[in-house]
């Protein structure tokens, strides 16, 4: 079973990394624009997944249209896999707030803190049933996703932990703090399906 050490180490022991973390994060500050980042993040996982690249693409190389389209994609999936979770959360944690009126206090948004802790665990795993075979359509088998997502959970725990830690540590810097920790989760779970399939 991989180490999340071991995958950071592949991660930034290539050099040039972090011109192309600060492009993808600059990117991810700005609509529409941010989506040319998430496709950027596609195609480095699907990279991954077919030759074991570890290094980051060069941004000169990827066609706009394709990181458009490929990022409309997975914004679909980031919407759908974690938005609802944390919309659902929102949703428990006001009516529970509104029925304790207000006596609960912070314990109130615990349903809330409950779907964001949720969410990254469902995208990864969307993630990876979409480069799978490369069929969008796969990932929305929402059976498999969560049933991937549970395989996955005990590894990917403390990375999640972490990268809901960086993000709210350094919310000012989210374009950034958001490129680089999806980008070292995608990275991880990938390598957790490697291991998988290797098991198999």
């Amino acid at each position: 079973m991989p180490s999340l050490e071991a995958v950071c180490g592949k991660l930034f022991g290539h050099p040039g990394w972090v011109s192309k973390v600060a492009w993808g994060g600059a990117l991810s500050f700005i609509p529409v624009l941010n989506l040319f980042s998430l496709g950027y993040l596609l195609k480095y996982t699907i990279q991954l997944r077919q030759n074991k690249e570890w290094d980051l693409p060069e941004w000169k190389e990827m066609e706009p249209i394709v990181l458009l389209t490929s990022g409309f994609q997975v914004f679909l999936l980031l919407l759908a896999y974690s938005g609802c979770p944390i919309l659902l959360g929102w949703l428990a944690s006001s009516l529970l707030d509104l029925l304790t009126f207000g006596f609960l206090g912070i314990v109130s948004y615990s349903p809330l803190a409950a779907g964001a802790f949720v969410a990254p665990f469902l995208f990864m795993s969307s993630i990876q049933v979409f480069v799978r075979d490369g069929l969008f359509s796969d990932a929305w088998r929402v059976r498999l996703v969560v049933q991937i997502a549970q395989a996955m959970s005990p590894q990917l725990i403390l990375p999640v932990i972490a990268f809901w830690g960086i993000l709210l540590l350094a919310l000012p810097l989210y374009g950034f703090s958001f490129f680089l920790g999806t980008w070292v989760l995608l990275a991880y779970s990938s390598a957790l399906n490697f291991s998988k399939i290797n098991q198999n």
